[in-house]
């Protein structure tokens, strides 16, 4: 029984880091993009958005954290002066997440 737990562990543990998402860069910079809320929820919406991203958008996360926070925070600081942006998502979700964020010239 004892071999039979162990076994059913390492399992989880294998499975559990092969359901990860990928996270990347993708090597297109955002230089048309918008940022708007709706129903508490932050997108960036842009043409140039990855195939995979449905209506050409992303999330950032509003969950309250301060990471999330900061995050929404520096993408409207961008947007105000005009900036584009590098962003992290996911390779395999059609609802990205945008998990960091960096402007760029």
């Amino acid at each position: 029984m004892r071999s039979f737990s162990l076994l059913v562990a390492f399992s989880c543990l294998i499975f559990a880091n092969s359901a990860d998402a990928s996270r990347y860069w993708p090597s297109t910079t955002l230089t048309d993009w918008s940022l708007y809320l709706n129903n508490g929820v932050a997108y960036i919406s842009s043409p140039q958005f990855p195939e995979h991203c449905s209506y050409s958008r992303a999330q950032i996360n509003m969950s309250g954290t301060e990471f999330d926070k900061a995050q929404y925070a520096y993408a409207l600081s961008a947007k105000a002066r005009g900036k584009s942006l590098r962003y992290v998502i996911d390779n395999t979700h059609t609802t990205c997440v945008i998990t960091g964020l960096l402007e760029v010239n």
